[in-house]
């Protein structure tokens, strides 16, 4: 052992979402290597396990192998259309997108992780050229628990918006079926039901379902990855430092069970982090007005620690104003906040500010929807908080948020079971759309000018302020049962309004990187030994063009800064 450090590694991965564990598995199967992972949580998964888990792969393997017309020139005239030319790293977009089919196939030969391709899921940009109605999406398959052993009760709790009835492990193909109540959704419902029920010896012991999807499929079957190439992962273990000798970054200075320990690492750290979207002072510095961590759904650890060190070794940092915005709920009683998407997507929910007017097309990727609200936002409109406004006909066939619909859990079932949802600070019920106005303190002219206006879309099946409804990524979350599966009224009492916040996912700005990985320092010069990959790096698809457009470049990025520590890069 080294006088200068307590334990020596080849590679420190820091960070056990699926950026890092994607980097640490392609680290030592190129080359075999002594691997550490840590994570600052006692929970493993970070902002993957809570996530949906998809990727966005143009021209994967999986889409081909059901017929999917796709290529890499048709993707990168698709993102050049979406993406602001200022935004547009065309040097790592290229690599992106000639290195994501890569590292899914490698991972597919070389580990436990497995994909299945959405081939209905489509990209969120309609109208530009190269745009695809599905397979460039990959899902992560299902996976039972018990290949986890013990270690299924240090996994990170899903999302709350990927649990159904906070029990139930589904697929998207599940999940969006129920929510749209699509043909066979109740076939699919009772399967899922009794499959989870009966299974008596599982239910003794844990609430969460042995079966595992979405993001805690993609983390599970990393986890079980990495176990059998016996990488070990130090949970609370957070990095202070990085050790920086000779402009070379040589190890890192972390904290374990409250103790300080000196690591070498004679290839190099990776960071896959995450973002710093609970540190609220770091929000403050960098976010837009007004900015609340507490509107966040990352983990608690994300508190941007990494980044702030390579910054004090010379780091250059990008996009750090950015986010993955998206409309967020608190439920009074859930641990933290949930995305609120599909839900403004169904037919007859829509969403104001305290003006009562709709302020753009709720059934748009999310992440537009929120730049819209932002900009607003800056010309001086307030929207904390917005609220989704719905009636007593979708109250009872959709559901919205923790509400499930209420054919289901009718409101007095509710309140028996969760006393304090029905407040005016979160789920506000009135017998009058100006009694709801009255209630929330929405200005009551706008709102109901604003019902009287979707009341008349919904007969039309045309919205004439935002064409909510005209192109395919709308309608995909919609009813398909109607002419247009996004509009329905609002007529019947009682009326509801439940509010939602201008939050993110995960904020999307840190430590630029090269085409290798490499972070580079404000010369653009790499700083050997210091790799990065996801949400502690600059977004790289910054509009969010496609389901998956933070993960797929996190483990692209992940398997790219792997192969080049271990010497093996096939760039």
């Amino acid at each position: 052992m080294s006088d200068q450090f307590d334990e020596i590694f080849d590679v420190l991965v820091v960070g056990s979402g699926c950026g890092g564990l994607t980097a640490a598995l392609t680290a030592d199967i190129s080359n075999p290597a002594k691997v550490l992972v840590i994570e600052k949580s006692h929970l493993i998964g970070g902002t993957s396990a809570t996530s949906g888990g998809v990727i966005w792969i143009p021209d994967n393997h999986l889409g081909k192998e059901k017929g999917a017309q796709d290529s890499i020139s048709e993707a990168k005239e698709y993102l050049k259309a979406t993406i602001p030319a200022d935004e547009f790293n065309e040097v790592l977009i290229d690599t992106y997108l000639d290195q994501g089919p890569k590292m899914v196939r490698f991972m597919e030969e070389n580990t436990d992780v497995r994909y299945t391709s959405l081939e209905h899921y489509p990209d969120y940009f309609q109208d530009a050229p190269g745009v695809k109605l599905g397979n460039r999406a990959l899902e992560p398959l299902p996976v039972s628990a018990d290949i986890l052993g013990d270690d299924v009760d240090n996994l990170h709790p899903s999302g709350p918006q990927t649990i159904l009835f906070g029990r139930y492990g589904v697929n998207f193909e599940e999940s969006h079926a129920f929510t749209t109540q699509s043909p066979g959704w109740l076939r699919l419902f009772l399967k899922i039901f009794f499959k989870y029920w009966l299974d008596i010896p599982w239910r003794i012991k844990r609430k969460r379902s042995r079966r595992l999807a979405f993001g805690a499929a993609s983390v599970t079957r990393l986890i079980s990855s990495v176990k059998k190439r016996n990488i070990p992962i130090w949970r609370s273990t957070e990095l202070k430092e990085y050790i920086f000798q000779n402009n070379r970054v040589v190890g890192a200075v972390v904290k374990k069970d409250g103790q300080m320990i000196r690591i070498k690492a004679t290839r190099g750290i990776i960071v896959a982090s995450g973002g710093f979207g609970q540190n609220q002072s770091m929000r403050e510095e960098y976010l837009p007005k007004p900015t609340n961590a507490d509107w966040g759904c990352e983990p608690k650890t994300n508190t941007g620690d990494p980044i702030k060190a390579a910054e004090a070794i010379g780091a250059q940092l990008k996009f750090m104003d950015k986010a993955w915005w998206v409309t967020t709920l608190k439920a009074p009683d859930e641990d933290f906040p949930r995305l609120s998407e599909v839900e403004k997507s169904m037919p007859g929910n829509y969403t104001v500010n305290k003006s009562g007017k709709r302020f753009s097309n709720e059934s748009q990727n999310y992440l537009t929807f929120m730049l819209e609200v932002l900009k607003k936002q800056e010309e001086g409109e307030s929207f904390t908080p917005m609220y989704m406004i719905f009636d007593a006909e979708h109250r009872k066939n959709y559901p919205v948020g923790p509400l499930m619909p209420g054919k289901f859990f009718p409101d007095s079932l509710v309140k028996f079971v969760h006393k304090n949802w029905f407040n005016d600070n979160f789920i506000t019920r009135a017998s009058s759309i100006e009694g709801l106005a009255k209630k929330t303190g929405i200005n009551s002219d706008g709102l109901i000018d604003t019902i009287n206006k979707v009341n008349e879309y919904s007969k039309t099946g045309k919205d004439l302020d935002f064409q909510r409804g005209d192109n395919e990524r709308d309608r995909f979350s919609g009813d398909q049962s109607l002419t247009n599966p996004c509009l329905g009224s609002v007529t019947q009492a009682p009326f509801y309004a439940m509010r939602i916040d201008p939050g993110e996912f995960a904020t999307c700005g840190g430590m630029v990187i090269n085409n290798h990985g490499q972070v580079i320092n404000k010369n653009n010069d790499p700083i050997p030994g210091l790799y990065a990959s996801g949400n502690c790096t600059p977004a790289l698809l910054t509009t969010y063009p496609g389901p998956g457009a933070t993960i797929g470049p996190a483990m692209t990025f992940g398997f790219i800064a792997g192969k080049h520590i271990s010497g093996s890069n096939t760039l």
